[in-house]
């Protein structure tokens, strides 16, 4: 997934060789200097800096004798090479020297050596013995060579010579470098590469013009969709001004130059944090917030000088004590309680800030010939001098989105103008690899890439929203750009692990369409996955047509970008990912340099860098492929058919050099494969690719016998050859009118013949010796005996097919056969693999048939530090893999970095052995690969003893469990149905007896099913959405889902499990996610790699899913599709665990709860759970699962479980208050009078309903004053005998009556009390309906009051049942009522005189209303009334108010702090309000049913804000309203 790793792969600079005195031996990399020189090997004494050290006699005395030292240096001159030293390419050197030939390693200080015709001084450099001793491993060791040869040292310790700038980007070893410079106009001139990457950063330097002055890069597009900006509807300037309103909210001045002849314009904004990597991001980030701080500090500061001074003791205080006493220093302590306010108000503010970027202001208008935009990249709205951009592709305008960060971008339109492309870079991984493919420094060539002549075209996959991780509709848009663009090559450093071959929508699309209609040379990174077979990725490793690509490591590498003091021989990069595919291809196709110094973004502040990984060694090789393809388009002329993939590749397999990979893939060789495609350049079956298929292995590439059953015997296999033909995307019907084109293209299959002669390799595999294919193909018999073969071991096989007329030409299909037969296991389940020997590049691997029932592993790694083994610390790799069927090879892998050898280690110290153990889960019955591998730049020998032992406890007839930790995390697991009361399940102990059984079952997670809310299929609307194959448009189903959060901070996984972890195999066109809350704010984006998100607030969250194909019934398919969320637990809950049934239940059964501490080898042992659970969490319901884990012992693999939630036990029914009187008094009615009653209740209750329903204030009015002239239900209510008792009783009922109906007068009166501030547009209040309210609110406050009262006399009766009668229970429900229609009436009161003490202007800075407070009105418009008569009434009735509410409610409930708030603003109190106010959006959930009140109450906070002058912290909180509030989902 993504870059394979990393950026940059596996960075050999976290892997620098350690520092140490080098040791010469008789055996290893021994120093091979003639004893006529020096004497005795052990006479050469290393000093330990960078291979500089000193010659000394037998007798230990400096050898100082000039003519002793002429005849020496005349012995080696010969091996000087000086040509190395000064960089001279390898092309143009003197023939090399004998190996055998050694040299000294440096003279002493003292010591001033001649050279041999009397030059000055030089340094002499040490060789090594090519026939040094070899590991028995799968590599074969050759010469180590001195890379400090690379800079020549003078006796005063100077370097002599430049720097060796060829081995910055490394060109020899490939013959780049010499082709070019025998062909200069071949340098990749007239092709056009796409990187399909992070993005090309325009202002990289290297990557602005090609050789031959042509713009490097032709386009930049966003592939994603990251960039985008939704734009409004068209809109004009206001008469006579060139402003609009952006959609920041900011005002924005036009620039008056700018041409648009239509005047209309169209809006749009983005976040820069939403565009910008994650580099410009951090640092942008960090001086935003550092700025912000300061002057936060400062106001904070002021706010702190004003409390110190308040709170100092004034004189007259400490002398008039009488007057303090009678409230004369009141104020004095209010504006300290004021302060304080403030101060913790600003600690809240700052708490909760979180810089959400700069929001950028985007206008779009058309010029009349084409689409221009302006960003506003300062932020400020003035666009008055600001250039209106085009699209790059027809403009070339690139312009600075960060001038601080030096983050360039550039601009696309789509969809006629409604949809602006911001293009820029997701990282840095696609500089770094364009600078590779084909930078061109203009001032410094030694710089240049490969292919400095190519042009590029940018294809941003990796998707700003997901960390840069490539996206199904990126990779489908970036197809057809490949094709829109005539791209002739393509290179693709990104892919990820794959469970199958060839498969998934765009790896259909990328074969058919890329590759073979439209001719594009594709190539593609293998992975850093490596060392372990079978670890390439998709598409590079696995796909056919895609031309997969190792990393390698050659000397100029070593010596310059890895700046070793001595080299060792040509290998692969360790970690680079080995073939073969899961069904025996090659895998890795072949290797190219896998690192390089090269072009790097201008917002890294780095022009150059090195970085690692087969990321670097695919555009490598694609630069290679370039110069073939500019070389051919010159030698037969760009008009000319496009040269095809299959020829390319066919040269390029052809003409690779070997250098010791073990499946046999080769390094890169440019001048030969061009000398092939010259040799064969009218041999026209050059243009067929061959499809291989076994037919006996389910259709597989090769044969690939990986488990003990598949070479127990001999494999009879039948084999499909099929030749595969370019398609071109002329030929269809479309294009084709006469027919004439398909007719040529028919015939070249009619006239397709071969006579193929077959060989094979190894004596253990057999093939016919011939083979006659047609263009329908063939089939030929083989056989494959692996029987004989030794275990343990790889052996590796090839199947050859030679075209009989062109022999000399090389084979023209493989069928590669792998036999990776283990090494069987005995009853103890222990294997011990030896004492392992290790040269430098080492990897020695090791292949073991897991048993059947295993479920763990532990794998010693011992290395001996004894002075005969003494040797410098390095850096292994332990890589253990299993393959299981269509799992991804990582399904069940153990990879980790060890270290070997004692840092301290003094020779004749004694012994330490070191020993490293580690675990990992298995699958039995599948064959283990453990593959050990000294890091590649480690230098010195090792040995390193390698043993493996098994266990395994699986639930009885399963020969395995999958592993708790597996790839899926959906696999079979031990069910446990809460509603059973106890769940038996029998474990099997099948490998061998298990000790140290200690059961132990927990649950961590919990897995919720949710249905959707609503499902729809329609085709995707932008242009960019057609499909490539058949030109229609790709539908998408979005599909939403509701989901409840009870808790803050909780941590969720959403998926769907048919597409999870799948992005180039998925049948899906592409699958996103986005979780908003309740604001529509996006609070998390992902792809099919789903991942744990934390939710800070509990509330109510959408989960949108979008899944995208082209077939519209498919998608129809799937709109019931649930939707998986697994939340973690805070607390997990243990699973109580037993091994009898009775002991589930009683402690009294004979024996202990777990007393069973082994099982032996073949036994079974039972264990019952107990599923009645307590501590479920709040957000489980029946069905829902519980995942968790079974852990038997230390020694075996963690097995999962699930539990079932069960059905949620009734709770105990209460008798109904008042159920016995109740009873009396109803069954004393008759049913007609039954019927009246009932009636006459609805119809109470409807009209009362109705008073707030009605639209005319006349018939309000009527039902008011009906309805409280009414008889309704007046005198009827149930009561007891006492005649005293009944009067109470129905003066309560009247009054609540009456309360009722003049409570839903008064909603009516203030309708939206509930959602929005008094004084707002939306309360709809009016200074006469506030006054009616305040008379309304008054007339229910004395009916309810009395009754109210006698609510705290009840408050205790639920706990005296026997002593409270059922008329006093009665009674406590009107008291309740009573109270909450008089805190309801006293808060709407509250809010009526708030709109009365308030009045309303405009703001200076926004067309947005605020509110200028007020503590005292001197006059009124109705002039009945003043000012303070209303705010003495707001106080005394906040007071009231108050009286009746706890504090819990006085913080969180908003209605309150609506109501009761502003009489703090009219008294200046605006910290205290402003505190409350916050405190309130802190604790508040972000739920659907109070959003209004939350939409309200940030309305107040931002009031307060400014009525304070606290500016930094208005315009920070403006800013951030777009972003946590936007206007609509965001389009995923």
């Amino acid at each position: 997934m993504g870059l394979f790793t990393s950026c940059f792969g596996d960075i050999d600079n976290h892997h620098s060789l350690y520092g140490y005195h080098k040791r010469v031996r008789q055996s290893g990399r021994r120093a091979a200097v003639t004893k006529a020189m020096i004497g005795k090997p052990e006479n050469f004494v290393h000093t330990g800096h960078l291979g500089i050290g000193t010659v000394r006699g037998n007798n230990n005395s400096l050898n100082t004798d000039p003519e002793k030292l002429r005849t020496l240096m005349s012995q080696v001159s010969a091996v000087i090479d000086e040509d190395t030293l000064l960089g001279v390419p390898t092309e143009a050197r003197r023939p090399p020297v004998p190996a055998a030939v050694g040299v000294v390693s440096a003279m002493s200080e003292q010591t001033t050596l001649p050279g041999p015709d009397g030059t000055p001084p030089s340094t002499l450099l040490e060789a090594t013995d090519s026939t040094a001793a070899t590991a028995t491993t799968t590599s074969t060791v050759s010469s180590g060579k001195t890379a400090a040869a690379a800079v020549a040292v003078a006796s005063d310790n100077t370097p002599r010579g430049p720097f060796p700038t060829h081995g910055l980007l490394p060109r020899t070893d490939t013959q780049a470098g010499e082709f070019v410079r025998k062909n200069a106009s071949y340098d990749g001139r007239g092709t056009v590469v796409a990187v399909l990457d992070t993005g090309i950063d325009p202002g990289a330097q290297g990557l602005q013009t090609t050789s031959d002055g042509k713009r490097k890069v032709v386009d930049f597009v966003d592939c994603t969709g990251s960039g985008d900006v939704e734009l409004g509807e068209p809109q004009r300037c206001a008469s006579g001004a060139l402003e609009l309103r952006g959609a920041s909210g900011r005002m924005l001045r036009l620039n008056a130059g700018w041409t648009n002849p239509t005047g209309e314009w169209r809006v749009g904004a983005k976040r820069l944090y939403d565009i910008a990597p994650s580099s410009v991001r951090g640092a942008a980030k960090r001086e935003r917030e550092e700025r912000f701080h300061k002057e936060a500090q400062r106001l904070a500061d002021g706010v702190g000088a004003q409390r110190g001074k308040e709170n100092k003791p004034s004189k007259e205080v400490k002398e008039n004590k009488e007057d303090k006493e009678k409230g004369k220093d009141g104020d004095k302590e209010s504006k300290t309680t004021e302060l304080d306010a403030q101060a913790a108000a600003l600690a809240l503010l700052g708490t909760a800030y979180e810089d959400s970027g700069a929001m950028l202001d985007c206008v779009v208008f058309h010029d009349g010939t084409q689409w221009r935009a302006a960003v506003d990249t300062e932020a400020t709205g003035d666009l008055t001098h600001a250039h209106a951009m085009g699209a790059y592709k027809i403009t070339g305008d690139v312009a600075l989105l960060s001038r601080r960060q030096l983050l360039y971008f550039t601009l696309n339109f789509y969809d006629d103008g409604h949809i602006l492309s911001i293009v820029v870079s997701a990282g840095p991984h696609a500089t770094h690899v364009s600078g590779i493919l084909a930078a061109n420094h203009v001032d410094e060539p030694q710089n240049n890439g490969v292919a400095p002549g190519a042009q590029l075209v940018s294809l941003l996959i990796g998707d700003h929203r997901v960390g840069s991780l490539e996206t199904g509709v990126a990779l489908t848009r970036a197809a057809a750009a490949i094709v829109e663009h005539g791209a002739d090559l393509a290179n693709m450093s990104f892919g990820e692990p794959s469970a199958t071959h060839n498969a998934g929508q765009w790896v259909q699309t990328l074969r058919a369409e890329v590759v073979r209609r439209h001719r594009c040379v594709f190539v593609a990174s293998a992975g850093n996955e490596g060392p372990a077979l079978t670890t390439v990725g998709t598409p590079g490793g696995t796909t056919a047509g895609v031309i997969g690509v190792g990393a390698f490591v050659g000397d100029e590498q070593m010596r310059t970008d890895h700046a070793m003091y001595e080299s060792v021989h040509d290998t692969s990069f360790t970690w680079s990912s080995r073939g073969p595919t899961a069904d025996g291809a090659r895998g890795c196709d072949v290797f190219a340099p896998g690192s390089a110094i090269a072009s790097y973004p201008a917002y890294t502040q780095q022009r150059l860098r090195l970085a690692n990984g087969t990321s670097m060694s695919s555009p490598n090789l694609c630069g290679c492929l370039a110069l073939l393809v500019s070389a051919w388009k010159q030698q037969n002329g760009n008009d000319s058919t496009r040269i095809s993939p299959y020829r390319v590749s066919n040269a390029l397999l052809a003409t690779a050099r070997p250098f010791g990979d073990e499946l046999g893939a080769g390094l890169v060789q440019t001048d030969d494969a061009w000398q092939f495609l010259m040799r064969h350049r009218q041999r026209v079956y050059e243009d067929v690719d061959y499809a291989v298929s076994v037919l006996d292995m389910g259709g597989a590439r090769g044969v690939y016998l990986r488990n003990a059953e598949d070479s127990a015997q001999p494999r009879h296999l039948k084999v499909s050859v099929s030749p595969i033909f370019v398609d071109d995307a002329d030929d269809a019907l479309e294009f084709d009118t006469d027919g004439h084109r398909g007719q040529a293209a028919n015939q070249r299959r009619f006239d397709f013949e071969q006579r193929v002669l077959l060989t094979a390799d190894a004596p253990w595999v057999r093939v016919p010796g011939a083979l006659y294919l047609g263009s329908e193909g063939s089939v030929f018999s083989a056989m494959v005996d692996a029987t004989k073969l030794e275990p343990g071991h790889l052996h590796v096989a090839t199947i050859r097919g030679f075209d009989s007329a062109a022999i000399e030409r090389g084979p023209v299909f493989t069928v590669p056969v792998t036999v990776t037969k283990p090494l069987p296991v005995g009853p103890s389940a222990y294997v011990r693999l030896g004492t392992l020997s290790f040269h430098p590049t080492d990897v020695v691997r090791r292949f073991i048939a897991v048993p059947a029932g295993a479920t763990r592993a532990r794998i010693v790694l011992r290395t001996p530090n004894t002075e005969a083994h003494a040797a410098a610390p390095a850096l292994f790799y332990l890589h253990c893999l299993q393959l299981a069927p269509q799992e991804r090879f990582n399904a069940y892998e153990l990879k980790e970095r060890v270290s070997v050898g004692h840092p301290s280690f003094v020779a004749g110290a004694g012994s330490a052995e070191q020993r490293y153990q580690r675990f990992m889960d298995v699958l039995g019955g599948a064959t283990l690969e453990v593959c050990v591998a000294q890091f590649w730049n480690q230098l010195d020998c090792h040995e390193v003893d390698v043993t493996v032992d098994f266990h395994g406890i699986t639930p009885a007839g399963s020969q395995s469990a999958r592993s708790f930790n597996g790839a899926s995390g959906l696999g079979a697991a031990i069910a446990i149905n809460g509603n059973y009361g106890v769940v038996r399940t029998d474990f099997y102990a099948a490998v061998r007896p298990e000790y140290g059984i200690r059961p132990k079952a927990s649950l961590g997670v919990l897995r919720m099913a949710l249905r959707p809310l609503s499902a729809t299929v329609s085709p995707c609307a932008s242009e960019r959405d057609i499909h490539l194959a058949s030109g229609v448009a790709i539908h998408r189903l979005v599909l939403d889902y509701a989901l409840e959060i009870k808790s803050d901070g909780a941590t969720i996984r959403p998926r769907l499990p048919a597409l999870d972890t799948k992005i180039y195999e998925s049948w899906a066109d592409d699958f996103a996610l986005a979780i908003f809350d309740a604001n529509k704010r996006r609070v998390a984006s992902q792809i099919s790699y789903t991942a744990n998100v934390t939710l800070r607030k509990r509330g109510n969250y959408l989960v949108r899913v979008q899944i995208r194909h082209r077939n519209e019934k498919d998608l129809e398919a799937l709109k019931a599709s649930p939707l998986l969320v697994d939340m973690q637990l805070s607390t997990k809950i243990n699973v109580p665990t037993f091994l009898t049934l009775a002991s589930a239940f009683t402690s009294t059964v004979v024996g202990s709860r777990l007393t069973v501490s082994s099982i032996a080898r073949g036994a079974t042992m039972p264990l019952f759970f107990r599923t009645e659970l307590t501590g479920l969490p709040a957000e489980a319901s029946p069905g829902d699962v519980l995942c968790g884990s079974l852990s038997l012992s230390s020694q075996t693999a963690e097995l999962p479980i699930e539990y079932v939630v069960p059905a949620k036990a009734r709770s105990a029914e209460k008798p109904e208050a008042g159920n016995n009187g109740a009873a009396v008094s109803e069954a004393s009615l008759t049913p007609a009078e039954k019927d009246r009653k009932a009636l006459d209740e609805a119809i109470r209750n409807l009209r009362i309903g109705w008073i707030k329903k009605a639209k005319d204030d006349g018939v309000r009015e009527q039902l008011v004053s009906e309805l409280l002239a009414s008889d309704v239900l007046r005198g009827s209510a149930p009561g007891g005998d006492d005649g005293k008792e009944q009067d109470e009783q129905s003066k309560d009922a009247d009054n609540d009556f009456r309360a009722a109906v003049l409570s839903a007068q008064l909603d009516a009166l203030d309708p939206m009390r509930k959602t929005h501030l008094p004084w707002s547009d939306g309360a709809k209040l009016t200074a006469e309906a506030a006054r009616s309210a305040v008379g309304v609110a008054d007339h229910i406050v004395e009916l309810a009051y009395p009754l109210a009262l006698t609510v705290r006399l009840h408050q205790n009766q639920n706990h005296q049942p026997a002593g409270v009668s059922d008329a006093d229970r009665r009674r406590k429900k009107l008291a309740e009522a009573a109270r909450d229609r008089l805190v309801g009436a006293l808060t709407t009161k509250c809010r009526a005189l708030a709109f009365l003490t308030t009045q309303t202007t405009a703001s200076s800075r926004s067309s947005e209303t605020s509110v200028d407070f007020i503590d005292v009105v001197s006059s009124s418009e109705d002039g009945e009334k003043s000012g303070s008569h209303w705010l003495s009434e707001y106080e005394k009735t906040v007071s009231d108010l108050t009286k009746w509410t706890g504090e819990k409610q006085q913080d969180e409930d908003a209605q309150f702090l609506m109501a009761t708030l502003p009489l703090l603003i009219a008294k200046q109190s605006h910290g205290r309000a402003l505190l409350s106010a916050l405190k309130w959006i802190d604790k508040a959930p972000l739920l659907e049913s109070n959003a209004a009140e939350r939409k309200a109450m940030v309305e107040m906070r931002d009031l307060l804000v400014s009525q304070l002058g606290w500016t930094v912290w208005a315009d920070y909180l403006r800013d951030l309203a777009l972003v946590e509030r936007p206007p609509s989902y965001e389009t995923l």
